[in-house]
């Protein structure tokens, strides 16, 4: 390599670097945004009662109460979609190396997601923990639901999950992991409009009653459902 191309790829280095502490400060005022917006929801949402008898708040109707979620059918992948070991890697290349999962995509025991620790295609010099990514694939088939699976202004935004049930299963002799997830999100086209006009009245910190019809607003369009994951752990059980 010549000194003018030595000096060439040093000055592109010091301007990926650049552009990356930038992206990465980007996303940290982001998160810290988003998550202040969170916290807002949740003092509003703790200090008040809904009344039952009133349907409409701002002119929208309010999700059911807590533990009302509704069935995840209708989030769930076609059944023609693509395997996880077909697909995960193209889709989360960051982690590709530890995709270790064959099998089906988990909604039955049929179709149950086959875990290995090792995997000697994907990843043959190095071993993960089971459990660790049982509940990466958990994080990555909501992806697949709730972004991957859906068109643009479709997809959803925000997705969160919380483990309901967990249960070690004995099905025909093969140890599975049996996990009952409780999934939440919000409409991609409902967040970016919501979070816009937060950010552009400055989280409302002036304006009480415009921070309570955001945050109700937010609550109204979320989405909650429950969703079951069917393990087979035999590889490292």
């Amino acid at each position: 390599m010549t000194d003018k191309e030595k000096q060439e790829w040093a000055d592109l280095q010091k301007e990926l670097a650049e552009t990356q502490a930038e992206l990465e400060k980007l996303l940290e005022e982001s998160e810290e945004m988003d998550k202040e917006f969170s916290e807002a929801l949740e003092q509003i949402m703790a200090a008040e009662t809904v009344n039952d008898n009133d349907n409409w708040i701002m002119g929208i109707n309010p999700n059911p109460p807590s533990g009302d979620a509704v069935s995840g059918e209708q989030y769930r992948l076609p059944d023609d979609y693509p395997s996880p070991r077909e697909i995960l890697r193209e889709h989360f290349p960051r982690t590709a190396d530890q995709c270790n999962f064959s099998g089906g995509w988990g909604y039955d025991a049929e179709h149950a997601v086959i875990v290995k620790e090792f995997d000697q295609e994907i990843n043959p010099d190095e071993k993960f923990d089971g459990v660790s990514l049982e509940y990466a694939f958990i994080d990555k088939r909501i992806r697949e639901e709730l972004i991957f699976n859906r068109p643009a202004g479709m997809r959803f935004e925000e997705l969160d999950s919380c483990t309901i049930e967990q249960r070690l299963m004995d099905i025909n002799g093969v140890p599975h992991d049996y996990i009952l997830v409780e999934v939440t999100a919000y409409p991609e086209k409902e967040w970016l409009e919501l979070k816009a006009d937060w950010e552009s009245h400055d989280c409302y910190k002036d304006d009480p009653v415009g921070r309570e019809r955001n945050l109700a607003r937010k609550e109204a369009c979320k989405i909650t459902y429950q969703t079951e994951y069917y393990f087979n752990i035999s590889d490292f059980f």
